[in-house]
């Protein structure tokens, strides 16, 4: 048997994987500096030695690269794939802290935190793409504690998963986006981060109270 040939101009997968990455770093660089209105689909494609041409082979313009930037970086992470994981009903409170941990671990990264300084410099918080982030990531918190509340881990008199999915993430978006950006000094980071803790644990205490013993840990 012999190996089908690509034809020709077809990048490779892995290749074309590889390009649609650079494509985004790239395109998230020249927004920061540059601003988004200021930044053009050329510059895109010239800072990473493409022509336009192969651009749009990846993406249909400039607002869907910012889409796909928002995607991988913005609020639907960590925070939005909780329902799934295993181990999620050994220790719901542990579970939350580790959620919350992971999640401003990813958000103190250089490209988040340009994300979210472009998107107040810009104008875009409220974009219809962060709006649908900002849904599926509470659609999927929600699912998170309506499982719970099914398992008789949260009382079923507590709260509506809605709304318990709304008092989570809430505070924690809004902290995210004043506080956890590339403007922000080292100290004021460092507050958000001790604020957003401190709001789990309140949370913690008001949800899971009578559930038997709540371990407070403390975090750096």
């Amino acid at each position: 048997m012999t190996t089908p040939r690509r034809g020709p101009g077809r990048p490779r997968k892995a290749d074309a994987g590889d390009t649609k990455a650079d494509l985004l770093n790239a395109a998230l660089r020249l927004f920061a500096r540059n601003g988004y209105a200021g930044t053009s689909i050329r510059s895109i494609a010239r800072e990473v030695g493409l022509s336009e041409s192969v651009l749009y082979a990846h993406f249909a313009g400039k607002q869907a690269i910012f889409d796909a930037v928002l995607s991988t970086l913005g609020p639907n992470t960590s925070l939005g794939e909780a329902a799934q994981n295993a181990g999620v009903d050994d220790d719901p409170p542990r579970y939350l802290r580790e959620l919350v941990r992971v999640s401003l671990d990813e958000w103190e990264r250089e490209d988040a935190l340009l994300l979210i300084s472009v998107m107040a410099r810009d104008g875009l918080l409220h974009s219809p793409a962060l709006h649908d982030a900002v849904a599926a990531m509470r659609s999927r918190v929600r699912d998170l504690f309506d499982h719970w509340i099914t398992a008789g881990l949260i009382p079923a008199d507590r709260a509506a998963a809605d709304d318990l999915a709304m008092s989570f993430t809430g505070f924690i978006g809004l902290t995210r986006i004043l506080h956890l950006h590339a403007d922000a000094s080292d100290q004021d980071r460092a507050q958000a981060r001790a604020d957003i803790r401190a709001h789990t644990e309140t949370f913690i205490r008001l949800v899971f109270r009578g559930q038997g013993p709540v371990t407070h840990e403390t975090r750096t």
